[in-house]
């Protein structure tokens, strides 16, 4: 179980998140980017713009900004448990954020030269509304697969899930990502959730 963990969790998404940027770097991914926008772009229209503007807000640094400081204001719960987590959240969510902007700049990608639908600045690679859903919205299952035990477990991860993908397609809709910027996201949004989650178990069992 540990080992198929580490497998899907970190060895994978690490080695999708290398062949991405391997052939962004190399310019040769375009033709892939070209037919996914292609595809997405066939359902454009006004309410579907305002629906994918408020899904990519659900992912946004003012959104994750306004949590993260509802989530601080718990820490001073008297719940410990809780509050561990809630600290938790805010490093999480807080260090995913440095090291997309570290590659981003490592990387060097410009954005898409598109319809954009809403004004954008900085860099392409990886996408860091894409990232920034896996750290915040899967530590939330994360959480919620380790210790929620009701039966209506699958009914509060699936939404998630779904919102967590409709992120990335907000951002190839909008035209401020092309859609190996989302997958790149994505992939590292998983590895860095893997391996954050593992430090914070292996820290748990040694204060046991």
């Amino acid at each position: 179980m540990k080992f198929t963990r580490f497998v899907l969790t970190i060895v994978l998404p690490l080695l999708m998140f290398l062949f991405l940027a391997v052939n962004v770097l190399n310019n040769n991914i375009q033709a892939f980017d070209a037919y996914v926008y292609s595809m997405v772009s066939k359902i454009i229209s006004g309410k579907m713009t305002i629906f994918m503007k408020f899904i990519t807000f659900l992912a946004s640094q003012q959104f994750l900004g306004i949590i993260c400081a509802l989530v601080f204001l718990s820490i001073f719960t008297k719940k410990q448990k809780y509050s561990f987590y809630a600290a938790m959240a805010i490093i999480n969510i807080s260090l995913s954020s440095i090291i997309n902007v570290g590659l981003k700049w490592l990387i060097n990608r410009n954005r898409p030269d598109i319809l954009k639908l809403v004004e954008v600045t900085g860099l392409s690679f990886p996408s860091g509304h894409s990232m920034a859903a896996i750290s915040f919205y899967g530590f939330i299952i994360y959480l919620c697969s380790r210790f929620y035990k009701g039966k209506y477990k699958n009914l509060i991860i699936f939404p998630i899930v779904i919102l967590i993908a409709l992120v990335g397609l907000s951002r190839i809709y909008l035209g401020v990502h092309y859609s190996s910027d989302v997958l790149g996201g994505f992939s590292l949004g998983v590895l860095w959730l893997g391996v954050f989650t593992l430090i914070i178990e292996k820290a748990q069992e040694k204060h046991v």
